[in-house]
């Protein structure tokens, strides 16, 4: 799902593959077992070789909401954590069983201090990914966010549940099916 995180784009993803490999262990998660969870200091690094995480918030009502999602091939862990001494913002959640190496951050910590490049990138990438998910929100209609995640990832209908992405996508599972239905009638 290459095309789902477009921050991945600014990085090489065999190199953290290895820095992970080389400094830690392989691990194996089971669905609904967390990577970490919000409020720890303990930083993580992974890498996963098969499965899906999500990244979930818990709003001050005790709602959940899933802000992201990470699959094989691709690092998984909290950005800020991993360079600041901030606590990790989010839960990140198995969605399927899952096997990831994972490393202590110390080990991305020293890497970002002795390549400022590859912190920029990195940083850079994140950045944009993030502000454009973020004027997505407010510039474009729940329908328009669907059909633009779909067009860009078709293949995540297969592999996340619809009330995770529904979640994603800052709508109820009902408005998700809604938005379905009509693109599904319209089609005919």
């Amino acid at each position: 799902m290459e095309n789902f995180n477009t921050y991945l784009a600014n990085i090489d993803t065999g190199f953290w593959r290895n820095i992970c490999a080389e400094n830690g262990m392989l691990r194996r998660y089971k669905k609904g077992d967390c990577f970490c969870r919000a409020g720890e200091a303990k930083s993580l690094l992974g890498f996963i070789t098969s499965g899906i995480f999500k990244y979930v918030i818990t709003d001050s009502n005790g709602n959940e909401w899933v802000t992201g999602f990470v699959f094989a091939d691709t690092p998984v862990g909290d950005f800020l954590n991993l360079v600041s001494d901030d606590l990790t913002r989010t839960d990140i959640i198995a969605v399927t069983d899952a096997d990831v190496f994972v490393c202590e951050g110390f080990v991305v910590g020293c890497l970002f201090r002795e390549n400022r490049a590859l912190f920029a990138r990195t940083a850079e990438g994140l950045l944009r990914q993030t502000y454009n998910r973020f004027l997505n929100l407010y510039g474009q209609s729940p329908k328009e966010r669907y059909l633009a995640l779909v067009a860009q990832c078709p293949e995540i209908l297969q592999q996340v549940s619809l009330k995770e992405l529904a979640s994603y996508l800052q709508i109820t599972p009902t408005h998700l099916s809604r938005i379905r239905k009509e693109i599904t009638f319209n089609r005919e």
